[in-house]
């Protein structure tokens, strides 16, 4: 997703609006208007007011009696100001990438493998620059380690630890083989933007670019 440093989305700046959703991120639970006027250290009606715009506009949605981002303010909070690319250079990461799916399926290093990759956003349009690459991708243990997976995660873990890597939280030690296939997919890209959480990836316009079992990546998106 890319944004213009120019637009306004819920009546704030576009990249204000969007490092509002980058900060709210940790309320995995949810949010209060209290919790969110701390956060911007803002009135409880400025928070109101900001929380119902995002809502309007499809960014928030209310659970509970608690706001959280939906799959829209998941992918504004991973959104760019930066200046698009040419759809070539586009192309070419987007092989590259799924190219490291076929790479993850076929390595036994990775306890995970990509069942399925689904393409939304400006990429998937046929025509001018792109802003980034948006991705919904599903990810599973793969089947020959699902029986012993609590065991073979926990001594690979040990193994690299005695090799000199260190997680930096809890999470990090119990999702790190999820941790680590995404870390290769992306590759440090800038044009790759893989979505956080798939709930809700059928309220967008998509296209499935990769089930398990392909053994070629599609030769045209568009």
């Amino acid at each position: 997703m890319r944004i213009n440093r120019d637009s306004t989305i819920a009546n704030l700046p576009a990249v204000i609006a969007r490092d509002k959703m980058v900060s709210v991120r940790n309320y995995h639970n949810g949010f209060t208007v209290a919790c969110y006027a701390k956060r911007f250290s803002i009135s409880k009606k400025e928070a109101q007011e900001q929380i119902q715009a995002f809502e309007s506009e499809g960014y928030l949605e209310q659970r509970l009696g608690k706001w959280q981002r939906t799959m829209k303010g998941s992918a504004l909070a991973q959104a760019t100001a930066a200046k698009p690319y040419k759809r070539c250079t586009a192309d070419r990461h987007f092989k590259a990438f799924l190219d490291r799916v076929i790479d993850i399926n076929n390595d036994d290093d990775y306890l995970c493998q990509v069942s399925q990759v689904a393409l939304f956003g400006s990429y998937l349009t046929t025509k001018g620059p792109v802003g980034d690459i948006d991705l919904f991708v599903w990810t599973e243990i793969k089947p020959k380690f699902l029986a012993d997976f609590a065991k073979i995660k926990e001594s690979r873990a040990e193994r690299m630890i005695d090799s000199g890597r260190s997680f930096k939280s809890h999470g990090e030690l119990a999702y790190w083989p999820y941790l680590d296939a995404t870390k290769y997919l992306k590759n440090k890209s800038k044009l790759i933007q893989i979505q956080g959480s798939n709930f809700g990836f059928e309220r967008f316009e998509h296209k499935l670019v990769y089930t398990l079992g392909d053994t070629k990546p599609p030769q045209q998106i568009y």
